[in-house]
């Protein structure tokens, strides 16, 4: 239970592909066509990690657009149109702060972080549930990038960057009122998302990648969802997670909550316990809903591990930090390999290959493109090996099948 303490070159033509990701993430991701078996032109597919579904906003567009005093709205077009979305607002404080901060003769700058602060303490509803007297910033418009989510609906990631903006006000001002907000807005974590917080306790006895048991008994893991509505299906979106941790942390630094600080141990053990749900071997999940993340959410997880891991010193999460950045390297020196194939410089791409293949020796795109350029070169018996290694990986891979059958053809 818990208790609210304020304060405290080659002239054979293979007629095949290269491809830029492997056949786990062409199955999983849902964003390919179809491709022809044989083609007479290279390809690479862009942003092969995209999601299924479009990602929650988490950065302020050239779509968002200051009102007369300042506040950030967002203009989602169409049907919604110019709106107040929490978290946007706070994210256009955080800049308005650092520019005051780097400029203090910035007054207009100031100006407009102390009228954002003043409307999230204005905008923030009242709510009671189980004797906690807590507040929502609250969404008013039908979210676009999830199916079915209508107005009222809450988000523990615009409560901490709330949060984060009025603590910040305080320090600049002195004015109590922004941290009797922020306090306030911190009791959204200390109610459970069924009863109309932002928050998930968890537990169990998960295995992890390795078949260890994983999981906490009891309460002691939690989960803080960007997506928070009774009765809407919980998504588990991880970067949503992170960044209120870090922001919780700083309010915890800032005031001595002691609250704060075991809302903050519980999210932690829960990234613990769970950090391998979000791998897929080859990149990473943006959420538990089968959603992949884009390139720009991959980068956002490594980092926001990384500086969780210089808060926390805990190696699973560095491990975790390091293996997505990973991810990354693969993917770029993959994509930097086909760019080079397509203009014909295949010794140029197999380097690239290679570099891949040194962080994911198993990885089937870079086995498969590697085998291609080398039958390119007119390395066939080498080039059928690759393949080969690909196909040990997945039987089922149907690039490096088509290739090494075209490669056995020219063979002949």
């Amino acid at each position: 239970m818990f208790v609210l303490v304020m304060r405290t070159s080659t002239k054979t033509a293979l007629a095949v592909m290269f491809v830029i990701t492997s056949s786990a993430s062409l199955m999983q991701s849902g964003v390919f066509s179809s491709l022809t078996q044989y083609s007479s032109v290279f390809s690479i597919t862009n942003d092969v990690y995209a999601s299924k579904k479009n990602e929650t906003n988490t950065d302020a567009s050239p779509s968002s657009i200051p009102d007369k005093k300042g506040i950030m709205m967002h203009d989602y077009g169409g049907e919604i149109g110019k709106v107040y979305n929490p978290l946007i607002v706070s994210q256009g404080g955080q800049k308005y702060y650092q520019s005051y901060m780097n400029d203090n003769s910035d007054e207009k700058a100031k100006e407009h972080f102390i009228n954002t602060a003043d409307w999230l303490v204005k905008n923030a509803k009242e709510k009671e549930t189980n004797d906690i007297d807590y507040s929502l910033w609250t969404y008013n418009f039908p979210w676009p990038f999830y199916d079915g989510l209508d107005p009222p609906y809450s988000s523990a990631l615009a409560q901490s960057a709330g949060i984060q903006i009025l603590i910040l006000a305080h320090n600049m001002t002195g004015d109590d009122k922004y941290l009797e907000a922020a306090d306030k807005a911190f009791g959204s974590f200390l109610v459970e998302y069924d009863k109309g917080g932002v928050v998930t306790m968890e537990g169990g006895n998960d295995e992890d990648d390795s078949g260890e048991s994983k999981g906490n008994n009891g309460d002691d893991s939690m989960f803080l969802q960007e997506i928070s509505k009774p009765g809407y299906e919980k998504t588990y979106v991880l970067n949503g997670h992170i960044f209120s941790l870090i922001d919780l942390w700083n309010y915890y630094k800032y005031t001595h909550n002691e609250n704060a600080a075991t809302v903050f141990n519980k999210g932690l053990n829960y990234l613990k316990d769970n950090l391998w749900k979000y791998d897929m071997g080859i990149w990473s999940y943006y959420d538990q809903i089968g959603n992949l993340a884009s390139n720009g959410y991959q980068k956002i997880h490594t980092e926001q591990l990384a500086k969780l891991y210089e808060i926390t010193g805990e190696p699973i999460i560095k491990r975790y930090s390091d293996k997505f950045a990973g991810h990354m390297a693969v993917t770029e020196n993959i994509t930097i390999g086909v760019s080079f194939a397509k203009l014909g410089e295949y010794d140029e791409s197999i380097a690239y290959f290679d570099k891949a293949l040194a962080v994911d020796p198993d990885n089937t795109a870079a086995l498969n493109n590697k085998g291609l350029a080398l039958a390119k070169l007119g390395e066939y018996d080498e080039s059928i090996a690759y393949f080969d290694k690909a196909l040990a990986v997945d039987p089922n891979d149907a690039y490096s099948l088509n290739n090494k059958k075209s490669t056995l053809e020219e063979l002949k």
